[in-house]
C-alpha cells in the first residue's frame, strides 16, 4: 500500500549554504519558536536542524514562500538513524496549548518550594524530559516573520510537515533552549550558534536522494563543486550524485 508521505526529508536553503553542506556537514542553528495558545504564549530558541517531509511532487508549493531555492532530499533510512523526529503542531485556538504553556510554567514554579536534594533531582528530570518535547512543538499556524518583518499573518506550518534534528539535553556546551531575549541580534545568534558548532549531523553520499538547484545554469557549478567536496570518493560515486541533480524549473513543470 502507497503511502501519503514520501521516503525522502528536504532541507532548503540559499546556494551557499547548501555546497558547505555537502562539503562539511549539517550545521546546527538557534531557531527562533513562538508558540501560542488562546491565552498563554511562549517565545524561546532552540538548537534544530530542520527538515521537511514533503513528496517532490508538492515541493513547487513549497519553495515559494520558503528559505532558498537550493536544497538536499536524504532517505528517512539516514533520518532515523540519526535520531530526527516529525514536529508536533498545536492549535493555537486550543486549550490543550495552552495547558502546556501552563504545565510547563507550573513545574518551574515548584522548584523553590523543594526541601529535599532527592526531591529536586527527581523533579528536574521530568522538568527536562517535559522541556524536550517543548523542543519539538510547534503551532499548526500563525505569523511567518523572516528577517523581523510579517511575512504572511496566517501561515500554515503544518504544511511543511517538519522533522527536526534537536542535540540531546545533555549535550556538553550547549544550552538545550534560550529565551528569546537572549537571540534577538544577529550577533547574539551567531554566539549561540557557535557554542553548537561541535555537533555534526553527517551523511554519506548514499544517504542523498535528491539535488535541488533554482536553474539550469547551477547544474554544472554543483557538479564541480561536487567533484571538491566529495574527492575522497571515487568518480564513480560522485557521478552519481550528479546524476540526482534537479532544478526547479524541471519540479515546477515535469513533475
Amino acid at each position: 500500500m502507497s503511502s501519503l508521505y514520501p521516503s525522502t526529508l528536504f532541507h532548503f536553503t540559499k546556494k551557499k549554504w547548501l555546497f558547505k553542506i555537502l562539503k562539511e556537514t549539517f550545521q546546527i542553528s538557534y531557531a527562533r519558536e513562538n508558540i501560542s495558545g488562546p491565552k498563554n504564549r511562549r517565545k524561546l530558541a532552540v538548537p534544530m536542524v530542520s527538515f521537511c517531509d514533503i513528496k517532490l511532487a508538492e515541493i513547487k508549493h513549497f519553495i515559494d514562500k520558503e528559505y532558498g531555492y537550493f536544497g538536499i532530499g536524504l532517505t528517512k533510512e539516514w533520518a532515523n538513524k540519526n535520531g530526527l523526529n516529525p514536529v508536533m503542531y498545536m492549535s493555537r485556538n486550543c486549550d490543550l496549548t495552552d495547558n502546556f504553556i501552563d504545565g510547563i510554567n507550573g513545574i518551574y514554579s515548584m522548584f523553590p518550594k523543594l526541601k529535599e536534594p532527592s526531591d529536586y533531582v527527581k523533579l528536574t528530570k521530568s522538568y527536562h524530559n517535559i522541556l524536550n518535547i517543548y523542543r519539538y512543538v510547534k503551532n499548526y499556524d500563525g505569523e511567518l516573520i523572516r528577517e523581523g518583518k510579517t511575512v504572511d499573518s496566517n501561515y500554515r506550518f503544518a504544511d511543511e510537515r517538519e522533522w527536526r534534528f534537536v542535540p540531546p539535553l545533555d549535550t556538553v556546551g550547549v544550552e538545550p533552549f534560550v529565551a528569546i531575549s537572549n537571540i534577538r541580534t544577529k550577533k547574539q545568534k551567531k554566539e549561540y550558534n557557535e557554542k553548537a558548532s561541535h555537533i555534526k549531523l553527517s551523511f554519506q553520499p548514499d544517504d542523498i536522494k535528491y539535488l535541488i538547484v533554482e536553474k539550469d545554469s547551477d547544474i554544472n557549478e554543483l557538479i564541480d563543486h561536487l567533484d571538491y567536496a566529495k574527492s575522497k570518493y571515487n568518480p564513480t560515486i560522485r557521478r552519481k550524485l550528479a546524476s540526482r541533480i534537479l532544478t526547479i524549473d524541471q519540479i515546477k513543470n515535469d513533475i
